[in-house]
């Protein structure tokens, strides 16, 4: 079922619309609006179009680390997995 959200953006109103049930909107629209308010908190008075800019530029940035940190995190747990296997393989093969 789709869900509809209401996103107050720089004195703007947007409805969102998404039928992922993996994704929350309410919590898509909230996380974006408090990003919002922290960049105009860290530099108020910015006209519109530049708080607009730093807020994707900060959840790109965010966005990134994310994703290199899940790389890493990954690639560790692919490692742990195959020593794991490993050591599992040799065990049964002490056995046999």
């Amino acid at each position: 079922m789709a869900q509809i959200v209401r996103l107050k953006f720089l004195g703007n109103i947007y409805e969102l619309k998404g039928d992922d049930p993996d994704v929350d909107l309410q919590e898509v629209a909230s996380y974006i609006e408090n990003k919002a308010e922290e960049v105009e908190g860290s530099q108020p008075g910015l006209p519109p179009n530049r708080l607009m800019i730093l807020t994707l530029m900060s959840l790109g940035r965010e966005l990134l680390i994310l994703r290199k940190r899940l790389k890493i995190m990954e690639k560790e747990l692919e490692r742990q997995g195959s020593r794991l296997l490993e050591k599992i393989n040799s065990s049964l093969g002490e056995k046999i």
